[in-house]
């Protein structure tokens, strides 16, 4: 009788550790798919923040590779000259300058700041022999650099781009004009004709807005901004100024002139 109760008592305990044993095992099995599953959410996490990461440094990198360099720049122009300029300001309405004879874009260089300030983004240049730009010095020629200028400025997607030139880089400026599309041009102290470089035949294919400016002294030039006004089509002004300084000379020369000349650039320019 009692051999009988320690053999039932044996099979009762061996069939209850059975049933707690598969139980535990059921249990970690569970723990054990649980982990797995949320250490592979955390890896898909994972992944796509990485993704988001990467997608947003593809953004930013280019939306910085549209933001022009402020400070020295360089170009190259059709003919395989390297042109240095100088990138004033930001924003997006450009203003190419291109200077006269026989400075370089050194002269351009205060009224590039004081349009900095007043919201545009400004280039200056050396044209081809001048200051730090490569080549020799090749007058009739200039518009290539010019062109080179403008090729630079487009890259940055700008809203408007206007150019203004004085002298020789306004005639260069006029010749630009004529051929590519560009939102207005200021010709200032130019002659018909200067050492083989003319634009009085460019004049009336320019389509943007133009203004003509030269000073009643500067009888060549004033008598060329004459000539350049009753060419041109539509759109087109004319300022003759007292005194009789020639193209940025007039910065150093005439002050009280160069502040007329100045606010009239403005206007034109704000109008646009």
């Amino acid at each position: 009788m009692i051999k009988k109760l320690i053999i039932s008592l044996i099979t009762i305990i061996t069939v209850f550790s059975l049933i707690s044993f598969g139980c535990d095992k059921t249990t970690a099995t569970t723990a054990s798919e649980t982990a797995e599953e949320e250490s592979k959410d955390q890896v898909d996490i994972s992944a796509e923040e990485k993704d988001e990461e990467e997608e947003e440094v593809t953004v930013a990198s280019e939306e910085e590779s549209n933001i022009p360099p402020e400070g020295l720049v360089t170009f190259t122009t059709e003919d395989g000259i390297e042109i240095s300029g100088t990138v004033h300001g930001t924003g997006n309405r450009w203003v190419i300058l291109s200077h006269m004879y026989p400075t370089d874009q050194t002269s351009w260089s205060d009224f590039a700041r004081e349009l900095a300030d007043k919201g545009y983004i400004v280039l200056t240049y050396d044209f081809r022999g001048y200051g730090k730009s490569g080549g020799s010095k090749d007058i009739p020629n200039i518009h290539k650099d010019l062109e080179a200028a403008l090729n630079f400025v487009r890259q940055y997607d700008g809203e408007k781009v206007f150019l203004i030139g004085a002298s020789m880089g306004g005639a260069a400026s006029l010749i630009v004009a004529s051929k590519e599309e560009v939102d207005g041009v200021i010709c200032f102290s130019s002659d018909v004709e200067f050492m083989g470089l003319s634009a009085a035949d460019n004049v009336k294919d320019i389509k943007c807005p133009k203004l003509f400016m030269a000073s009643q002294g500067d009888a060549s030039a004033a008598n060329a901004a004459n000539q350049f006004f009753e060419d041109s089509s539509k759109s087109k002004y004319l300022v003759i100024l007292n005194g009789s300084a020639h193209g940025t000379f007039i910065f150093q020369e005439e002050p009280e002139e160069a502040e007329i000349a100045k606010q009239n650039m403005y206007d034109f320019l704000d109008s646009l």
